[in-house]
């Protein structure tokens, strides 16, 4: 903040003091009504361009230095209107009282405005962040607007973002796409490539809250990848986050390489020199460990029938182990990489096989030392390793969108089935599809994900229909049919890769086809991943547009 002091006089009987500060500094979003088009009162800005601000606008300071308006909005907008670059202000240093008068004077703000004129959702979001500041807690804050807890968190964080904010007023975000936009933004400023990504993704023009959620599982991996390589990175290894393609030239990896006089490079030989060398880390699937030694268990060596019993009541059968000593972890693999540009200072070269593949004119050439039939199998199996590589970076793409479109999907489905009645053609949709489908309620899972959907257990339906209207029950049941095809897209194990196969008898997905199509009609946007899982686009179609956010 820029602020001249020069002027600066001794502190009144009031407590406050008089500085000169540039208007565009000072913060003005404590009203929470900031909608004010100072462009409309032209006189009012002729006049301060013409004699300045003649009566200082009144701010407390924040502990962090921030000059906050209390009384003067209309002044300060004028001011920056009129060019000017110093304006005065009457400065108080924010006590606890002052706190409480914030807090106090959002509240009547948000319920006041309420009464009159609603406020726009990026103004209640922004009134939220700002009691949140004063030092509510998220309670406090849901009692005193008489609101839900997860509005309040969710806007808080919504409330933090002027774009955000602005993507809610003009409905191109929900609250919980602005949470996540205003959670990335904050994120940028430690890392500065998730600017870049933030604008593709509105440059798009489509699939904003998608794509963005998206994003924000893409750092939450990358996260995850830093904790996994923690070690490899505390002894002087760069981590590649995505794994590099070997085929142009700028990468290489052990078998690319020979030492000065022609042998392979030896296993631990980036151990011996970490400075030079990347390292990319990798799931490789899902372990078994010891909970106290965190050594690998072989699944097979369990007693799964133990789980959840305390181990002095249940025994293990014969041999196997407790199911209560064990836990499920992610396995990670690792693979090392050397830039070109490290190579000499590393005093390695090019294997005859790299030089041979990386002759894509097939000269025929001796120098490498290779048999033309030698030379065409090292083509060949360099063809096979970029191969491998190009498959495992779609299919990780691939199934993080599967993810989060899990999760829009299921929040859809909430909404969906928390209505009074059914969408229309629902029953006919039900009538249809079961008297093809019926054994979907068979499904591994089935009463997992109604419980997760519907927030209450397959046992409570007689209950609930007991009480509810003809409509309401209707829609009971539409919920026993869409979440039990839910357990059949995503499989016992909530799987990610329903996007692989449009044959509708991959992983027994028969039906998913008219599940997604009636979602569809009902209101749920198809994500790329999910227009792949019924063929209406090819994976690789889907894998471009997943591809464009990465």
């Amino acid at each position: 903040m820029t602020i001249a002091t020069a002027a600066q006089s001794a502190p009144t009987s009031t407590g406050y003091t008089l500085v000169h500060a540039d208007p565009h500094d000072l913060d003005i979003t404590a009203n929470v009504r900031d909608g004010v088009d100072i462009t409309a009162d032209p006189e009012f800005v002729a006049s301060i361009a013409a004699h300045g601000v003649l009566q200082a606008v009144s701010a407390v300071r924040r502990t962090d230095g921030t000059l906050v308006v209390h009384d003067g909005q209309r002044r300060t907008l004028g001011a920056r209107e009129a060019g000017l670059t110093s304006i005065p202000v009457m400065v108080r240093e924010q006590s606890d009282d002052e706190k409480a008068a914030g807090i106090e004077r959002i509240t009547e703000q948000v319920v006041s405005n309420d009464q009159r004129e609603d406020l726009t959702t990026g103004q209640r979001a922004a009134a939220v962040t700002g009691l949140l500041d004063l030092g509510l807690n998220v309670q406090k804050v849901a009692t005193a607007l008489h609101v839900p807890k997860a509005y309040v968190e969710k806007a808080g964080r919504a409330g933090r973002s002027e774009r955000a904010r602005r993507q809610l007023d003009d409905r191109q975000l929900t609250l919980e796409g602005a949470a996540i936009l205003a959670d990335l933004e904050d994120a940028a400023q430690t890392e500065p490539w998730i600017t870049e990504a933030i604008e593709q993704i509105f440059d798009n023009r489509f699939g904003f809250e998608y794509r963005l959620a998206t994003l924000q599982r893409r750092i939450d991996e990358r996260a995850e990848t830093t904790a996994a390589a923690a070690d490899y990175i505390a002894r002087g290894f760069t981590l590649l986050h995505d794994e590099p393609s070997t085929s142009e030239g700028e990468w290489y990896t052990l078998v690319d390489l020979r030492t000065a006089d022609g042998a392979a490079v030896p296993a631990d030989a980036p151990e011996q020199a970490p400075h030079l060398w990347h390292v990319h880390v990798h799931e490789t699937g899902i372990i078994w460990v010891d909970k106290t030694t965190r050594e690998e268990v072989d699944e097979d060596d369990i007693d799964f029938d133990t789980e959840g019993d305390d181990e002095a009541e249940a025994e293990a059968y014969e041999e196997l182990r407790h199911a209560n000593t064990v836990e499920k972890v992610t396995a990670w693999g690792h693979e090392f990489f050397l830039h070109h540009d490290r190579r000499t200072a590393a005093g390695l070269e090019l294997s005859p096989e790299k030089i041979a593949a990386a002759d894509t004119e097939g000269g025929g050439d001796a120098e490498d030392g290779l048999t033309p039939a030698q030379r065409k199998a090292a083509r060949a199996e360099a063809e096979r390793i970029e191969k491998e590589r190009a498959e495992r970076r779609k299919v990780k793409a691939l199934n993080r969108a599967g993810a989060t479109a899990t999760e829009a999907r299921r929040t859809f489905l909430t909404g969906l089935l928390s209505r009074k009645d059914v969408p229309k053609n629902a029953t006919k949709w039900m009538v249809t599809t079961l008297s093809t489908h019926g054994d979907v309620f068979t499904e591994s899972k089935c009463s997992e994900r109604y419980a997760e959907i519907m927030g209450s257990s397959l046992r409570e339906v007689t209950r609930k229909v007991d009480g509810a209207t003809a409509a309401r029950a209707e829609v009971l049941l539409l919920a026993r049919v869409l979440t039990a095809f839910e357990a059949r897209l995503t499989g016992p194990q909530d799987a990610k890769d329903y996007w692989r196969f449009s044959s509708k008898h991959y992983r027994g997905m028969v039906g998913i086809d008219s599940y997604l199509t009636f979602l569809a009609d009902s209101g749920h946007t198809l994500t790329p991943v999910e227009q792949a899982a019924i063929g209406n686009i090819t994976v690789d179609t889907a894998y471009a547009a997943v591809d464009d956010d990465a």
